[in-house]
C-alpha cells in the first residue's frame, strides 16, 4: 500500500512542479522598452539589423514598444565567444522582461502613513536563454533564427497572459 502511496505522490508531484515560474508575470503589460546589447562582435549594421528584427517581430503583435517608457523593459543580451583556432563560434542570446515592483513590507508600511512612494526594486519577470554553437560562416544567420524563437515564445506567454489581446 505505501509503495502505491509513494508512486502517486511522486507522479502528482512532478506532474505540478512542471510550470513556468513565469506563467501570469505579463499581465497587462501593453508596451515595453527595449534595450539591445552585443558583446564579443564589433559589426554596428548587425546590430542595427537585430534591433530592425527585434522591432518588426513584436510590432506584428499588439505589444506596442514605447521607448520613452522605462519599464517594463525588454533586455537582449547577446554575447559571442571568439574561437580562436576552433572553427565554432559559441554564443548566448538572453531575452528579459524587467520591471518596478516593491516589497509587500514596503507597501503596507507607507500604505498607512499615506507616503508617496519612491524606492521601487528593479527585477525579472521573464526571461529565456539559449546557449548555441555556429560555424564562423553561418553564424550570423543562426543567432538571428535563434533571437527569433525566443521573440516567438516570449510572444507567446505573452499572449497566455493577455488572452484578449489576440482578438
Amino acid at each position: 500500500m505505501f509503495k502505491y502511496l509513494h508512486i502517486l505522490f511522486i507522479v502528482v508531484s512532478t506532474s505540478y512542479s512542471q510550470s513556468n515560474w513565469y506563467g501570469g508575470n505579463l499581465k497587462k503589460v501593453s508596451d515595453v522598452s527595449i534595450d539591445i546589447s552585443v558583446n564579443g562582435l564589433d559589426d554596428p549594421m548587425w546590430e542595427e539589423k537585430i534591433l530592425q528584427l527585434s522591432y518588426l517581430f513584436i510590432e506584428r503583435y499588439k505589444l506596442k514598444i514605447n521607448t520613452e517608457n522605462f519599464s517594463p523593459s525588454l533586455v537582449i543580451r547577446i554575447s559571442v565567444i571568439e574561437p580562436g583556432n576552433n572553427p565554432l563560434v559559441s554564443y548566448n542570446i538572453d531575452l528579459s522582461v524587467y520591471d518596478l515592483f516593491i516589497t509587500k513590507e514596503d507597501y503596507t508600511k507607507n500604505f498607512t502613513k499615506k507616503k508617496i512612494l519612491k524606492k521601487f526594486k528593479t527585477g525579472i519577470i521573464y526571461q529565456q536563454n539559449i546557449l548555441g554553437q555556429s560555424s564562423n560562416e553561418k553564424m550570423r544567420a543562426d543567432m538571428e533564427n535563434t533571437l527569433l524563437t525566443l521573440l516567438d515564445k516570449f510572444i507567446d506567454q505573452w499572449y497566455q497572459d493577455n488572452p484578449i489581446k489576440q482578438f
